[in-house]
């Protein structure tokens, strides 16, 4: 079973990409006393490694990423407003009037997104969605001085603020769910194999960096030189009305994705297709076990793996998804059922992995 509070404790801890020292904090001792072995590359990217009782089974490495979505402070003006830059793709519609928190060396700072008063918005501005860089925070401070003596410096990052909360039924809204609700999986994976020894060993490791250029895990990568790779992430739910028709149906509370081809599409060319031996083994773990699951093909979207399978020799690589709803959004959403489901198709797909399955092509 999937520990929803543990979720929750995971969302409310500040690591915006390159600022992961919070969250790491967190999950080294988590780690600790789960593994048989606890490292840490000089990036931060932390592996936790389960050792398997077949010396023969091939070595899998899962991956989590830790950090989020954020802002920076790139300047404070001297009526004390702070502007910012965005780290990562932060979706700009959703961050006006949003509310959000500096964290300092001191502490936290709360604030929110200014916005213009709608009574004297001008008509050619009543729909125009500024650039982030053009934004500015309010702290509540009415100087450049007061806002310094806060503890707000230059280089400072900004969350939202913490907002776990169950909707309806089976669907729980928050702050970066990308990536803490398939971090918590990957977490609860880590500790069934603690208790439940499996024949292949196993690396959980949370990385660093994903939101900023998906490259973070690489350093661990070649610390630990795994046989294949399973990452886990969100995926883009394509069930409201406005994703209608667009990419895969994908939807809450249907299952976990298995991503079959990934594309950026712009910018860096980066994607993954799944290795077809990981995902046949996928796919007949979710049937034979009776596992809910969907599957993915989405253009926009790229993840650490993209880069992962370039290494060494080459790794064999795929992701599972979980299906979320307006991500890199001040309120995601994910389905409960789909996280448990998610979890039991990680366990089955982890516990199959011996001496007779090949990593083969052709």
């Amino acid at each position: 079973m999937v520990d929803f509070e543990l979720m929750r404790k995971l969302t409310e801890i500040p690591a915006v990409s390159g600022h992961e020292d919070p969250m790491i904090r967190f999950l080294k001792p988590y780690m600790e006393k789960r593994a048989d072995d606890v490292r840490m590359d000089r990036l931060g990217n932390l592996a936790a490694t389960i050792k398997g009782t077949d010396p023969e089974a091939p070595s899998i490495m899962v991956l989590s990423h830790m950090d989020e979505v954020g802002l920076m402070v790139r300047r404070i003006e001297p009526n004390g407003f702070l502007r910012v830059i965005r780290i990562g793709g932060i979706e700009e519609r959703s961050l006006l009037s949003t509310q959000v928190r500096v964290i300092t060396e001191e502490g936290e700072v709360p604030g929110v997104v200014g916005l213009e008063a709608h009574h004297v918005r001008p008509a050619e501005k009543k729909y125009v969605v500024p650039p982030a860089d053009q934004m500015y925070v309010d702290v509540g401070a009415r100087s450049k001085e007061e806002a310094e003596e806060m503890g707000i410096r230059v280089g400072d990052t900004i969350t939202y603020m913490p907002n776990f909360r169950e909707l309806g039924r089976d669907l729980i809204m928050s702050k970066t769910m990308d990536n803490r609700a398939p971090l918590t999986v990957m977490l609860e994976a880590l500790d069934y194999f603690s208790k439940n020894r499996p024949k292949a060993t196993i690396h959980f490791v949370a990385s660093v960096l994903e939101e900023m250029n998906q490259r973070g895990p690489l350093p661990m990568a070649r610390i630990l030189k795994p046989d294949a790779v399973l990452n886990l992430e969100v995926c883009i739910a394509t069930d409201t009305p406005d994703l209608a028709g667009v990419a895969a149906d994908v939807r809450l509370g249907l299952g976990p994705a298995v991503y079959l081809y990934s594309f950026h599409g712009r910018g860096t060319l980066g994607g993954l297709f799944p290795h077809p031996s990981l995902l046949k083994l996928a796919e007949r773990v979710a049937e034979e076990e009776d596992i809910p699951h969907q599957r993915e093909v989405v253009i926009g979207v790229v993840t650490e793996t993209a880069w992962l399978q370039l290494e060494g020799e080459g790794v064999p690589s795929m992701d599972f998804g979980l299906p979320c709803r307006y991500t890199h959004c001040p309120n995601e959403v994910i389905s409960k059922s789909d996280a448990e489901n998610m979890l039991r198709l990680v366990l089955r797909f982890l516990e199959r992995l011996d001496r007779d399955f090949r990593l083969e092509r052709g």
